[in-house]
């Protein structure tokens, strides 16, 4: 901490640095790198993205699963922009890394900093970083929401840290809290209530397909909830805004997921579940139905994972570390209920995920279970959840490979990995003799631990190639079978 901060007027400093969104963007200049970590606001975006008008270079600028498109990624200002996705890609950036427009940049929450902080001649520096936070309490202290991810960890490290404020944000608990001294400006960034006449508006312009469609997901979801992408659900699909939205029905499958990975979670083990599906569908499941005094130290949370530390089924007593609290790098996949849950909630810790998600840290929970997803896996056990269709980036690692090694690495640990046997109405099988060329192995296969589909349980620790290739096909869609096990003698034997 600061000297100073007792005696230092905090309100003063606050008043004297707050400027607005337009002043903020025109101290970018070409040449500089700039980061919106995950979760970033939305007013800095925009103003950034219109000052991109008037540049006559080109900014670096890095980012984490978009949630907007300003125009950096396919609008008129793009050219001013050259894009740099880490960890997620997401929904709104896909279509820019798939036109390489964008790039990728591969490396895990927990060593992200290393070139900065120990190789500093090798790594750019961060110029400029934009993150949103709560409003300062009475000490002068603002926290980052509760989808805090690596946002003060880049507002720590940049040479211009600007913090856009949210009156409106969620207070969480945990190592959550930074001074206003330490940010150079504040903009304001309390979003303006849903306005009727703003949505209707939008819905007149699109065609009467859409227009339906839209209306039925706000009577969903509620106003709240879609108010936020107004401007942009023109460009968004509707099966990818329900997916954005987590309100996309489960498939039948995922029920006999669950109930296999109720066979695998004992009581009083340490849980971490990943974002995608069949993952996050878990909880709404059923598969923790009946489980006593689990622990919870993950990465993101799932729909329902409040609603089970609320009701004690989650409750940290067998925890090594932090026990008896829900610890996470940020409550982002929580539904609206668990949301009002997390609240003010003590029970609910955040800590930055180069603490959190740091393999040492992971492996000295008790009994860490990690439970991950894959989009293919090969019949030596390699898993592949990043690609389609070879070298066709989905999405990136996110916290995967650091949770799935720690949880492997955990004494009594297990890794979990949760996938659909079939793709593309059963014509694909999602476990393949080998990835294609191109695919990208997010977990290598000596990690591979457990594999679960809707047809069973494949164990292939300690079991050699032939081994696992028997696993696993017994795991694979009936349909498949026979041609797996052609495979399987070709490359085995």
């Amino acid at each position: 901490m600061p000297k100073g901060y007792a005696e230092m007027n905090w309100q003063e400093y606050y008043r004297a640095r707050t400027i607005s969104a337009d002043q903020a963007a025109a101290m970018v200049k070409p040449g500089m790198r700039v980061d919106f970590p995950f979760a970033s606001g939305t007013v800095m975006q925009r103003a950034l993205a219109a000052r991109g008008k008037h540049l006559e270079g080109v900014v670096d600028l890095r980012m984490s699963s978009p949630l907007i498109d300003p125009g950096w990624l396919g609008g008129d200002v793009a050219q001013r922009f050259r894009i740099e996705f880490e960890l997620f890609i997401g929904n709104v950036g896909r279509p820019a890394h798939d036109r390489q427009q964008a790039t990728y940049l591969p490396n895990l929450f927990s060593t992200g900093f290393k070139p900065h902080d120990e190789r500093p001649a090798e790594d750019k520096p961060i110029d400029f970083t934009f993150v949103s936070v709560t409003a300062p309490n009475a000490k002068g202290f603002v926290s980052f929401g509760p989808h805090q991810w690596n946002k003060r960890m880049y507002a720590r490290r940049a040479r211009h840290a600007i913090a856009e404020v949210d009156a409106g944000m969620t207070r969480t608990y945990g190592d959550v809290y930074m001074h206003v001294s330490e940010f150079e400006y504040f903009v304001a960034g309390t979003p303006p209530p849903p306005d009727p006449a703003v949505i209707e508006a939008a819905l007149a312009a699109m065609d009467a397909e859409k227009r339906e469609g839209l209306r039925a997901i706000i009577a969903e979801v509620g106003v709240e909830r879609i108010w936020p992408l107004v401007q942009y659900l023109h460009r968004v699909a509707l099966k990818d805004l329900r997916v954005l939205l987590g309100i996309t029905p489960p498939p039948a499958e995922f029920k006999a997921v669950a109930g296999y990975l109720s066979e695998l979670i004992d009581d009083g083990v340490t849980i971490q579940i990943g974002v995608g599906d069949p993952s996050s569908q878990m909880p709404r499941m059923g598969a923790f139905d009946g489980k006593h005094d689990l622990g919870l130290h993950t990465e993101m949370c799932a729909p329902g994972i409040a609603r089970l530390v609320d009701a004690g089924v989650i409750n940290g007593r067998r925890k090594t570390i932090h026990r008896g609290k829900a610890v996470a790098v940020a409550w982002s996949g929580s539904d609206p209920d668990d949301l009002r849950i997390i609240d003010d909630n003590p029970a609910f810790e955040l800590y930055d995920p180069e603490y959190t998600l740091k393999l040492a840290t992971v492996a000295a929970n008790y009994r860490q279970t990690s439970i991950n997803n894959a989009i293919s896996i090969d019949l030596t056990g390699q898993i592949n959840s990043e690609s389609l269709l070879g070298a066709r980036m989905m999405n990136g690692t996110g916290g995967q490979p650091e949770t799935h090694i720690g949880a492997f690495l955990c004494p009594g640990g297990r890794a979990i990995t949760l996938l659909q046997s079939t793709a593309v109405g059963g014509a694909i099988s999602r476990i393949v003799p080998q990835l294609e060329a191109g695919a990208l192995v997010t977990v290598p296969r000596y990690f591979a631990d457990t594999v679960v589909t809707e047809y069973g349980i494949a164990r292939l620790l300690g079991k050699n190639h032939r081994e696992r290739a028997a696993e696993l096909i017994a795991i694979a869609h009936p349909d498949h079978r026979a041609e797996l096990r052609e495979a399987a003698v070709r490359l085995f034997g």
